[in-house]
């Protein structure tokens, strides 16, 4: 499977490039024409240049193609279940240390065969190394209940863990985290002002936001934001909702020039429509409360690429990383109607986005295609170049344990 995604990989790159090489051929066999004057010797000459060139190109972005994914070694084992993976989880680094807890996952029996979802609540963490493919996780803590499908955000030198569900219910918890020497020292921050499950989140200067997801158990597209500099005074504040659809499980990032950037999600059906997706995006400024339309995430070929069940991450000097995601078609027809046999397919059949995208500056670009990042409901983590993808699901109900890391520096 590996071996296929490099080649296809190598055919999109070549595609896109095909001009460039073009060119330089061009060039080449201009000055070939200035030395050798016999036509038969130049064709010659013309189809070995060709020839070295594409083997050149094709070895290199294959070579390039393997070293971009490095999987880690190790995964949390303390709680019962967790060991199977889990989809949904909070996540992040603090002074290099990475930071997992909660998530979900059907531990017993898969849910195509009646399995049960569990949640969790420990908290792990592992020392990061550059050189390193180990990964040895110690517990260092507990979340106030068990929790999955909330947001997790960095912020000077602690996590901030916000929201989720589990299986009373969704959740309006709201905690920062900062480590110690026994573990991590939790601070309580204010409650969300509605249970919220299955948003995205992010922190834009100081302001954390959180944007989309569930409401009350209600589909919506309102936003919320906490100034971390004054939290206990001012609470959360609602704002401008972002325009058109509920947007369940989009992604969101900080922008250049302080704004918060928001893509995908979905509108479930009601009795009267449609499941939709939001495949476009929309920055806010809230100097001025507007929100700006951003153009649809798309890969190396131009293919537009929905993000609904992704992750982002903003990276210095590279701009938003996202990664995994459902595939459009299969996911649209199934939460309209879902299909006899859904959930027995192998994961192939699902099309989850095995391709990691880049948003700087205005435009989409592509990093690397690789079957290990596609997944939906993976959660990422910055470090010292290398981005951190952790969990999720291979298919509908399948989790892994695998965590892979590429570097974006």
């Amino acid at each position: 499977m590996a071996k296929r995604h490099q080649y296809f990989l190598c055919f999109a790159v070549f595609k896109l490039t095909l001009r460039s090489i073009q060119l330089k051929i061009t060039i080449i066999l201009l000055l070939d024409n200035k030395i050798f004057s016999n036509k038969e010797f130049i064709n010659i000459k013309r189809l070995k240049i060709i020839f070295v060139l594409m083997a050149l190109f094709i070895t290199n972005v294959m070579a390039q193609n393997s070293n971009s994914i490095q999987r880690m070694m190790g995964f949390p084992t303390e709680e019962p279940g967790f060991d199977k993976g889990v989809s949904a989880c909070f996540c992040g680094v603090i002074n290099g240390r990475l930071y997992i807890a909660g998530g979900c996952n059907f531990p017993e029996k898969p849910v195509a065969e009646g399995g049960k979802k569990r949640f969790y609540k420990t908290i792990y963490a592992a020392e990061l190394q550059a050189n390193s493919d180990q990964l040895v996780w110690k517990t260092v803590g507990q979340m106030p209940q068990e929790a999955a499908y909330g947001v997790s955000v960095s912020y000077e030198n602690s996590l901030i863990f916000v929201g989720g569900n589990n299986e009373v219910g969704a959740l309006t918890t709201a905690i920062r985290l900062y480590p110690t020497a026994e573990g991590v020292k939790q601070e309580a921050l204010p409650s969300l002002p509605h249970a919220l499950d299955n948003m995205s989140g992010a922190v834009v200067g100081h302001i954390l936001y959180v944007a989309g997801g569930n409401c009350e158990g209600v589909a919506t597209q309102k936003v919320w934001s906490l100034n971390l500099k004054n939290a206990e005074k001012e609470g959360w504040k609602e704002h401008a909702a972002i325009p058109g659809i509920a947007r369940v499980q989009p992604i969101a990032a900080p922008l250049e020039g302080g704004l918060l950037g928001v893509w995908g999600g979905f509108a479930p059906k009601t009795e009267t429509k449609p499941a939709q997706l939001a495949m476009n995006g929309a920055s806010y400024n809230a100097g001025c409360g507007t929100w700006t339309s951003l153009p649809v995430p798309a890969d190396a070929v131009g293919e537009e690429v929905f993000t609904g069940g992704a992750a982002a991450i903003a990276v210095p000097q590279k701009g938003v990383v996202v990664v995994g995601g459902v595939n459009k078609d299969v996911f649209l027809a199934a939460i309209n109607k879902l299909p006899e046999g859904y959930l027995l397919h192998e994961p192939e059949w699902y099309r989850f986005n095995n391709k990691v995208l880049c948003y700087r500056q205005g435009a989409w670009t592509q990093l690397l295609q690789h079957s290990s990042v596609a997944r939906a409901g993976c959660a990422l983590a910055y470090w010292d170049g290398w981005v951190y993808v952790v969990g999720g699901e291979l298919k509908p109900g399948i989790r892994t344990s695998e965590i892979v890391r590429f570097r974006v520096d």
